[in-house]
């Protein structure tokens, strides 16, 4: 019973308030810390003061909340809100406390009591319970996904053509609403104006058939010079892989030779990645309270892990 009662006490002396934006860059070396726990040769540390534009954005078009102790931070998590679906972007806790049931009283926190919820776990089994238990049920794998090699001229579709569009168009808010499941004008601006993103138009025999995002400056610490493809919606499945592939492509063109994707383990297109050269270099897994799917993952690549 120990360890119990430490963890009581232990909880009796933190503070959970609203984030501040001073506190962001104490999260980002929580959040290193996190995904650098168990890798033999991790990236260079950030530099002391650091924030990613992504926390930047959670912080000012979402919601923070910071777990403290003695004034020190120790653990944050986030959500964005759109429309009436919430999306889970973060819980990251200091490894010294991830034993005091933090994990618990932030998620029941930041959550809201109505609306659709939804997230993508790491592969820390504690992590899959938590969500579960506060009604998110898995859905399917999540394959971050890479390429480093130019996609084979034979296994682009001839008659695909990209159109790249201007900015931030009405026309793709749209199409984005209608397959991604929730309105967000807020995260396509964020793209275009921090990640320099281009907005794509997948045409076929005449006809648009999807759009997609090229955001050319996304890298992260782990591969700072890879642009991020997504997010990314095709009207119908039997398109997917090839409006991908394309996008993919163009920004090889663009001289990015390093791109990242995040696939849906539903994406019909799986295989063709794989056959293209991509490669899964780490597994998630979806989790969603809706009582029917969000989006059909069949033919829709998100934006990554961070606003999905």
């Amino acid at each position: 019973m120990a360890g119990i009662n430490d963890s009581v006490a232990v909880n009796r002396t933190i503070n959970i308030r609203a984030a501040e934006e001073r506190d962001l860059a104490d999260a980002y070396q929580i959040y290193y810390e996190n995904e650098t726990a168990h890798v033999s040769d991790p990236p260079p540390r950030p530099v002391v003061g650091d924030v990613p534009t992504d926390e930047r954005h959670i912080f000012h078009s979402g919601k923070m909340l910071v777990a403290e102790q003695a004034g020190r931070l120790i653990a944050y998590t986030g959500t964005i809100t759109r429309g009436d679906t919430s999306y889970l972007t973060d819980l990251f806790i200091d490894p010294h406390y991830q034993s005091a049931h933090l994990g618990s009283n932030l998620l029941s926190q930041i959550l809201p009591d109505t609306g659709i919820r939804f997230t993508v776990s790491s592969t820390d089994f504690r992590a899959q319970a938590l969500y579960i238990r506060s009604g998110m049920q898995p859905y399917y794998p999540n394959y971050n996904m890479f390429i480093y090699r130019a996609i084979p001229p034979a296994l682009l579709a001839e008659d695909l053509e990209i159109i790249e569009a201007n900015g931030v168009e009405p026309q793709i808010l749209e199409w984005d609403t209608a397959i991604s499941g929730r309105p967000r004008e807020v995260d396509h601006h964020y793209w275009v104006r921090e990640q320099k993103a281009q907005p794509l138009w997948f045409r076929k025999r005449g006809k648009i058939i999807g759009y997609g995002y090229v955001r050319l400056n996304a890298g992260t610490f782990w591969s700072p010079d890879s642009a991020w493809l997504g997010p990314l919606g095709i009207d119908n499945p039997e398109h997917a892989a090839d409006c991908v592939l394309s996008a993919i492509d163009w920004a090889q063109r663009h001289n990015k030779a390093r791109i990242r994707i995040d696939v849906p383990g539903h994406f019909v297109g799986l295989a063709r990645l794989l056959e293209a050269g991509c490669y899964i270099g780490y597994q998630e897994t979806f989790l969603s309270s809706a009582s029917t799917p969000l989006f059909d993952a069949r033919r829709y690549i998100p934006s990554g892990s961070t606003l999905y």
